[in-house]
């Protein structure tokens, strides 16, 4: 009986535990500069029509296929970050910013610049690599229904 007790005390404390290493260490190693290797984004209704429309696009690609350089997005260890877009130019086109923070294998995006947005995914980090799935409104058309993958590499 007492050994049950123990056991009950000790469990959900040790999964704290283990949880919580893992997201330092995840918070640790998400710190840096990252560049898409690969993105691919499947639009359900797109733009609420009854039509599905895919995009997938490769790292060396990107320039090609966007007309516009690779995003990087910079991770801060005081848990700001930003997203730079620029055209063929350089020229900055759009620079979201907001927070982040990591809870258990989520990846939460806070944007506040231009607008406030939350964004969730799960991700999963190797070397320097991480890759991000989950579900957003990609197309714009109102509907958080759109099918969101992508790996990048850190700079």
């Amino acid at each position: 009986m007492k050994t049950s007790r123990f056991l009950c005390l000790c469990i959900p404390i040790l999964t704290s535990w283990i949880l919580t290493s893992c997201s330092q260490q995840a918070s640790r190693a998400i710190v840096g500069t990252w560049e898409i290797a690969h993105l691919k984004i499947t639009m359900l209704s797109f733009k609420n029509t009854d039509s599905t429309q895919n995009m997938e696009v490769y790292g060396k690609d990107w320039e090609t296929k966007m007309k516009a350089k690779n995003i990087q997005t910079t991770y801060s260890a005081d848990g700001r970050y930003h997203s730079l877009h620029r055209n063929l130019q350089g020229k900055t086109t759009y620079d979201p910013a907001g927070t982040w923070r990591i809870i258990q294998d989520t990846l939460i995006i806070q944007d506040t610049i231009p607008k406030r947005i939350t964004y969730k995914f799960k991700f999963k980090i190797k070397k320097n690599q991480i890759e991000y799935w989950g579900v957003e409104d990609f197309d714009l058309d109102g509907k958080v229904d759109d099918q969101y993958y992508s790996r990048q590499v850190k700079l």
